[in-house]
């Protein structure tokens, strides 16, 4: 699925007629205010679900300068691309430079891996002018190894995330949609252990997506994306945090047209209108904002599965956290345990990766030191037995 001629057709179809603060995690919309749209009150409907950064392609750097100047007088930035960042690179770098509301350049999505090293060269002429903002490309997902070759123009999967973080950008990003009416695709996990891994060999932080406008996927019968629950947005905002993420991405905030994929109830309608999604992202928003504090900037010391299914990839829970002595899940799907340091503190993060079931932690504490965390990062004592809703995640701090 390449979204950014998706994004380049929905700006042809109306034309016819490194954190976004110093403090905080960036919250990306993939699709974000179209240019037909900008204007100071759709950056506020914007702003109000929680999102910090608007990406988007315009069909002129004049566009894209505007919706910098409007984001920014709601605290958006935008990440965007325009004609002239290849056409007059050095021009264009110095104006977008000094634009406050300017978040970075987005090069390509879902390039193979020749485009990537071709998307360097253009890198550099930008960066000969400007070095302080990001420059962002966001890479394919890992389905399996028979798909790589044709599809990626490359020997393997590793192969193609070393070419990437090899690249200027700041970050490896990647999107994966996993959950699907027939189910969580089987190699998801996998997918983020090798981003995981290739983060930790770079030095380079990753992002992760998280999908918000359900559509069919051409030519696949019977498979489609359905509308997200607050239960799937949990599920992929939680597990991407427990990996790591440094900046969670929603596709879309606005609905594309309906082409091929059928796009349709992303937070926002292509017309301009509100759906019902709008408010399942606003309240995951409010969570993430709250719980990003103590992932953003967090480095994972562990992750482990849980449950009778354990994904490829990935490992079997079977060393016990930092002062935990027994820690146990119900159910076929289990969770995904995350051990977790920031600020000298340990932390232990739980994913029910269940969307459509509840699953039950037994844990037991080796002495008085571990707390519970609500979502407010409130500290409790601990309890022998929790209850996670689908998708949701269970927090503790552990010393």
């Amino acid at each position: 699925m390449r979204k950014l001629a998706l994004l380049l057709l929905l700006t042809f179809s109306q034309h016819v007629c490194f954190s976004a603060d110093s403090d905080g995690m960036p919250i990306i919309a993939y699709g974000g205010v179209p240019y037909w749209q900008t204007s100071e009150e759709n950056f506020r409907v914007f702003s109000e679900c929680g999102f910090n950064v608007s990406l988007y392609s315009y069909p002129s750097l004049d566009f894209l300068v505007k919706a910098c100047r409007q984001a920014d007088k709601y605290g958006v930035k935008v990440l965007g691309s325009c004609p002239e960042m290849t056409s007059a690179p050095y021009s264009t770098a110095r104006i977008l430079r000094s634009e406050n509301g300017f978040f970075g350049y987005v090069m390509q999505d879902e390039p193979t891996d020749p485009e990537i090293r071709i998307r360097q060269q253009e890198i550099e002429s930008l960066r000969t002018i400007d070095t302080t903002h990001v420059f962002y490309i966001n890479l394919m997902p890992y389905y399996n190894e028979k798909w790589v070759r044709p599809s990626l123009k490359v020997a393997t999967y590793g192969d193609y995330l070393r070419s990437a973080s090899a690249t200027s950008c700041q970050q490896i990003s990647f999107d994966h949609y996993p959950v699907t009416t027939e189910g969580i695709r089987p190699t998801w996990y996998h997918n983020l252990e090798m981003i995981r891994n290739e983060s930790l060999a770079s030095g380079k932080p990753f992002w992760g997506f998280v999908l918000s406008v359900p559509h069919d996927v051409p030519f696949t019968a019977g498979t489609y994306y359905p509308t997200p629950t607050l239960a799937s947005l949990r599920l992929q905002v939680y597990s991407n945090l427990a990996y790591g993420a440094q900046a969670i991405q929603y596709f879309t905030y606005w609905t594309p047209p309906t082409g091929d994929y059928h796009y349709h109830d992303a937070p926002i309608s292509f017309e301009g209108r509100k759906t019902a999604t709008y408010s399942l992202v606003q309240q995951m928003n409010r969570e993430l904002k709250t719980v990003a504090t103590l992932f953003y900037g967090s480095r994972v010391v562990a992750i482990q599965h849980s449950g009778f299914f354990i994904p490829e990839g990935t490992t079997r829970l079977t060393k016990m956290p930092t002062n935990i002595q027994s820690l146990t899940t119900t159910g076929y799907s289990g969770a995904v345990v995350s051990e977790i340091e920031k600020d000298g503190h340990r932390y232990l993060a739980i994913v029910n990766k269940s969307h459509t079931q509840s699953t039950k932690v037994r844990i037991k504490a080796l002495n008085d030191v571990p707390r519970h965390l609500t979502k407010s990062l409130e500290p409790k004592a601990l309890r022998s037995s929790y209850t996670v809703p689908p998708g949701d995640v269970l927090l503790f701090r552990l010393r």
